[in-house]
């Protein structure tokens, strides 16, 4: 490929991980091509983009950002899988797929500045979605509230109840 092409081919990465949540690389060796073609129908249908790139190219386009932190792992078959919605979706995609399939093998995971090792991918792929994690934040901060609100609600209701008794037992 000519200079050119591999500069806008940078550039073109580098532009996609502006925004980028969570992104993690993966080894692929040893797939078929049915299993990279379902990995890759995964990813699309859960808004995880997978690309393979030259590690020199993904390196250079991973630089303009400032991320070093995955140089070391940036040899041998590398596929990038990234998402611009979510931090652990693609860890996600990635960890389901190798469990099913046994590869591809997780090498390493960045998101924001934090770096993730495979061991710690594998840990984030076992978190619940978003959406529930902030209901289970919501039903821990309700639940007392409601507590407190069914004690208030008993407490002035006893005397009513009590008055009712006593005229029901004057009447009879």
């Amino acid at each position: 490929m000519p200079t050119a092409e591999k500069e806008a081919l940078v550039q073109e990465v580098a532009d996609r991980l502006k925004g980028v949540k969570g992104m993690y690389l993966a080894d692929f060796t040893g797939m078929t091509v049915e299993k990279v073609s379902a990995l890759r129908a995964k990813c699309r249908a859960s808004g995880v983009q997978y690309k393979v790139i030259k590690n020199t190219l993904l390196k250079r386009a991973v630089h303009t950002h400032g991320m070093t932190q995955l140089d070391e792992f940036l040899e041998g078959p590398t596929a990038l899988a990234y998402s611009l919605e979510s931090e652990v979706e693609p860890a996600r995609v990635l960890i389901e797929f190798a469990n099913a399939n046994e590869k591809p093998i997780v090498k390493a995971g960045l998101i924001g500045d934090r770096f993730y090792n495979a061991d710690e991918v594998k840990q984030l792929a076992l978190l619940p979605p978003r959406d529930v994690l902030l209901a289970q934040v919501l039903g821990t901060i309700s639940a007392p509230l409601t507590n407190f609100l069914g004690a208030v609600n008993a407490l002035l209701a006893s005397p009513a109840q009590l008055a009712g008794a006593l005229e029901e037992k004057k009447g009879s």
